[in-house]
């Protein structure tokens, strides 16, 4: 045998020792492998139990001091309800009932519910412990009635209407206060805008709602708006508390009021009493005065020799009624009855 072949021999029998040493190490790594994942698997199954566990032992813990406990049962329910909603209807709405554990009450759905409601702006729900929950409302502010109604003459109702913020969002009351039958009615909304909706998209209530808000800091002490009626589009007619009419043009409501504003400190003035404005006009403003009524001088009273008989007095009495002037008696008249105390002025 030559040395070459001896080599090569040597060789190989290198070659398969390296090889089988590579097979023993990966067989080692291999079981070495298997039986970490199986001390980790038994460690997870041994940790879920405990886990498994501990989570029943505190669901017990939990029931057993807290849910199931009577300390924490519901005796008084703190309400602060803005004159949003009656503290039964809010009972009746959120299901809420004394008696049970303040920690079963589901906070998130009852928060949800008031919500719901369009008058509520903000809902603050707390647990007091021991057996307190504590419902606090925040409401909207109205600042008038939305009508779908063109006629102002039209009867107050709540029931057809609902109020309106200054932002334009509509609220259907669940109850009506007694300052909210003081507001405002603003006729002349589409009827098909005053629904579900919560925010109403309408040019003409946004500027009777500006001219509410001016009117409330420039003339709110010298007259009070009862209604305003947006239905014409060009103009705003408002009523007074005492009945005047006044029209507005639909844009610079700030000039407008001050013109008002002068009109009626000269009306406060001088003792008389606002009937009609036009302020559309800009110059020589159309104002109507009602007359205030003229006192009658006193009667002579005749001297008779012979007292009068009752069918004298009688008569005497059918000739003073058929003679009163319509003027003097201190109602309203049409111009064409009382023309010549009635012609409008310029103001």
């Amino acid at each position: 045998m030559n040395i070459g072949t001896r080599d090569e021999g040597v060789r190989r029998s290198n070659r398969g020792r390296q090889l089988l040493n590579v097979r023993i190490r990966a067989t080692t790594a291999r079981r070495k492998r298997q039986e970490i994942a199986a001390k980790l698997c038994l460690l997870g199954i041994a940790l879920g139990l405990l886990c498994g566990v501990a989570w029943f032992g505190a669901a017990k813990a939990l029931d057993k001091f807290f849910y199931c406990n009577p300390a924490y049962n519901l005796r008084e329910l703190n309400l602060e309800l803005d004159d949003v909603i009656t503290g039964e209807d809010l009972v009746a709405r959120t299901g809420i009932e004394i008696g049970e554990n303040i920690f079963g009450i589901d906070l998130a759905a009852t928060e949800k519910s008031l919500r719901s409601i369009p008058m509520v702006k903000d809902v603050f729900i707390e647990r007091i412990l021991p057996s307190t929950v504590k419902i606090t409302l925040t409401s909207r502010v109205p600042v008038a009635w939305v009508s779908p109604a063109t006629d102002p003459s039209t009867p107050y109702d709540p029931a057809n209407m609902e109020l309106v913020d200054a932002s334009g969002f509509l609220m259907k009351p669940l109850l009506v206060t007694t300052s909210q039958h003081q507001l405002p009615v603003i006729y002349g909304v589409n009827s098909r805008e005053i629904g579900d909706r919560e925010s109403l998209h309408n040019d003409d209530l946004k500027k009777a709602l500006t001219l509410l808000s001016i009117a409330r800091t420039s003339v709110d002490s010298l007259l009070v708006i009862r209604s305003l009626n947006i239905s014409k589009g060009y103009c705003i007619d408002a009523i007074t508390d005492q009945n005047a009419h006044i029209k507005f043009a639909s844009d610079d409501f700030a000039t407008q009021l001050e013109k008002l504003r002068r009109l009626l400190e000269h009306c406060r003035e001088t003792g008389r009493q606002l009937e009609s404005v036009n302020l559309m006009a800009k110059k020589n403003t159309p104002v109507k005065f009602v007359m205030a009524a003229l006192t009658p001088p006193p009667k002579r009273q005749q001297i008779s020799e012979k007292p009068k008989s009752t069918q004298q007095k009688r008569e005497e009495r059918k000739t003073d009624g058929s003679r009163k002037d319509p003027c003097r008696s201190g109602n309203w008249h049409h111009e064409s009855l009382c023309c010549r105390r009635r012609v409008p002025q310029r103001w």
